[in-house]
């Protein structure tokens, strides 16, 4: 398994290295239903003997032809409506020091008492000046197990080059990020949801359950043929 899901990576990142348009704000060129890509500022990874920009959150439109709204709330939104700016927002006041566990204590709380406050302009800043990324026009049937299938595989790859010594994660904001079993911090993704935890590579075994289908040889040449004649190029 761990090798073919190697293969679908890096042959992604050779793909979005060398064609699709890079965006850094919503955009009427976005389309209605899709998956995207983001990149951030200094995030870099190595593939063989080659240096490319790390996909570092991957994620879709959950509901019919509402993409560009999906990015417009990343980029514009506030913490209670992405779970991206969220996260980015916990990370930023945990490098600044601001100790927000020990302020808010949860999340909810979190949430409840900066959205829509100065921490949404600490944000916007961010996205602006960190973040860009690569889009996909995709049926909305596929986006949901399309999603999870790239998660999970991007999960695992992230974890075996921490393991193997070939990624540090120490230099990336998502490092000082909180989430359930530190799953942004483990698996180098601003994800959450479908993110895979590995126990051991030696023998591959998983901490987390899921259903093996999801990273089956067809699905991820599904997946492939789909993302190579669907990549956004303006």
């Amino acid at each position: 398994m761990f090798k073919e899901v190697s293969q679908f990576i890096e042959e992604i990142y050779a793909l979005v290295s060398m064609k699709g348009t890079p965006f850094n704000e919503p955009n009427l060129f976005l389309p209605l239903n899709g998956i995207y890509f983001f990149f951030e500022r200094g995030q870099k990874i190595m593939i063989g003997d080659r240096e490319f920009d790390r996909i570092v959150r991957i994620g879709i439109n959950e509901k019919p032809n509402n993409f560009r709204k999906r990015i417009r709330g990343h980029y514009k939104g506030n913490i209670e409506g992405s779970v991206f700016r969220e996260n980015v927002g916990w990370a930023l006041l945990e490098r600044a020091n601001k100790k927000p566990k020990i302020v808010y204590r949860t999340k909810k709380n979190y949430k409840k008492q900066n959205s829509g406050g100065p921490i949404e302009d600490l944000i916007n800043r961010y996205f602006s000046k960190a973040f860009t990324f690569k889009v996909f026009a995709i049926d909305y049937q596929k986006l949901a197990i399309y999603e999870r299938t790239l998660i999970a595989a991007f999960s695992i790859y992230y974890q075996y080059k921490i393991w193997n010594g070939e990624m540090t994660l120490k230099d990336w904001l998502g490092y000082y990020s909180y989430s359930r079993k530190d799953k942004i911090k483990r698996s180098g993704l601003w994800n959450s949801e479908g993110v895979i935890l590995v126990n051991s590579f030696k023998p591959l075994s998983f901490e987390t359950k899921f259903e093996t289908r999801i990273l089956s040889l067809s699905l991820l040449h599904s997946i492939r043929k789909d993302l190579i004649q669907n990549l956004i190029q303006i």
